[in-house]
């Protein structure tokens, strides 16, 4: 029985270890940031599924704000938002090629005029789609 244990525990391991390196190989890197001062605003990137979560955090009258620069070929930045009140997440969905930087940043802003209220804005972090 002894033997039976031993043999079945070294394919588990085995097993285990070839599935984290076949997947490292294809991970990316998530992040996450929150604006500065107060945390009315709390960002994440997820590499899988390349998902931009944006958290309003605070009952105080603003939106939350991400900034995300995508370096994918054509380097682009967008400012996206969660104007739906506090307590709330918004998320959007990127389709972005494997291995694509991505930085982040959490600011609040007034949606209704579209603007961002830089002062509030954390620093920024990097993930890797």
């Amino acid at each position: 029985m002894g033997t039976y244990r031993r043999v079945l525990c070294t394919v588990g391991a085995a097993t285990a270890v070839t599935v984290m390196m076949s997947t490292s190989a294809w991970a990316g890197n998530d992040c996450y940031t929150s604006s500065k001062d107060y945390y009315g605003s709390f960002v994440s990137f997820t590499a899988y599924d390349e998902i931009v979560s944006i958290s309003d955090n605070q009952a105080d009258g603003h939106s939350a704000v991400a900034i995300v620069d995508v370096n994918s070929g054509a380097p682009a930045t967008y400012t996206l938002w969660n104007s739906q009140g506090a307590n709330t997440i918004k998320r959007y969905d990127f389709d972005l090629p494997e291995g694509t930087p991505v930085a982040i940043q959490a600011c609040v802003g007034e949606y209704s005029t579209r603007s961002v209220n830089w002062s509030s804005c954390g620093q920024s972090v990097f993930g890797t789609a």
